[in-house]
């Protein structure tokens, strides 16, 4: 079945897009018509999404790869241009918790891994698709988190919360340098989500630098709870779309206003 939505004829790049907020958008932007390239290091979440892409209408190519690994990541994007001959939109979804603990007792060697995987992964996505997106223009859609956005108080999250500050000035750093080339970035700041990210979150001591604060009972009337991931998948189509076609360097918080509450 051929899907005639507002992608059709555009091809999308997902990084992390064998689970959670990754999957949720490669899902929605095939359900409108893109061919989507699923981009993470699980093959069979890898296989699930893509199933499910296709099974939505649109097309679907799994790739495995580093999104640490400048070379990997250059592989993937040669793989689509081969596949499809073009890309228009990028999702940097990719990137984990990491260890949560106090500044004193977070090693180096975590450090690195959260900066690598939540920030150069980032970098990295962005700088080897701009080969492809120069051609016709684009759109890359960056997923950050409220938590160094708008929110400062997780405990232990020094390096988590680092990197997601890093990704909020990139892309607005990078706005202008890419409108030349009439490609849009924006970032996505989500809240709590419904995902499987606690798999890779590993909190040590943090309950010796939690801080004697009591945040008001309950959550925002709107939110209800944690979003679901296809919410915000739902935000960074819009975003990627010729509907925000003069939107770019922005940053947009997917949280129903909870971070105000807490933040």
């Amino acid at each position: 079945m051929t899907n005639a939505g507002q992608f059709a004829g555009r091809v999308a790049l997902v990084t992390g897009g064998g689970s959670g907020i990754g999957r949720a958008t490669a899902i929605e932007l095939g359900c409108q018509g893109a061919s989507v390239a699923v981009l993470s290091r699980q093959q069979a979440r890898i296989d699930e999404t893509c199933a499910e892409v296709t099974a939505a209408g649109g097309q679907a190519i799994g790739i495995s790869a580093d999104v640490t690994s400048e070379d990997e990541l250059t592989g993937a994007v040669r793989q689509i241009e081969e596949t499809w001959g073009r890309l228009d939109l990028v999702v940097a979804n990719a990137g984990a918790n990491g260890v949560f603990a106090p500044l004193e007792e977070l090693t180096l060697d975590e450090w690195n891994q959260t900066m690598a995987t939540n920030l150069t992964s980032t970098f990295l996505t962005t700088k080897v698709s701009l080969p492809l997106l120069k051609r016709q223009g684009g759109s890359i859609a960056v997923v950050s988190s409220v938590n160094g956005s708008r929110n400062f108080n997780y405990p232990g999250a020094v390096a988590y919360s680092t990197s997601k500050a890093g990704q909020v000035a990139f892309t607005k750093m990078v706005a202008l340098e890419l409108a030349q080339h009439k490609i849009r970035i924006n970032v996505v700041c989500p809240g709590a989500i419904r995902t499987n990210i606690g798999e890779a979150t590993h909190p040590r001591n943090i309950d010796k630098i939690r801080w004697p604060v009591e945040f008001p009972q309950g959550v925002s009337p709107l939110a209800g709870g944690p979003a679901e991931p296809a919410q915000v998948a739902r935000v960074i189509a819009f975003l990627l779309s010729d509907a925000a076609d003069h939107v770019s360097g922005t940053e947009m918080w997917v949280d129903a206003a909870e971070s105000l509450l807490v933040g």
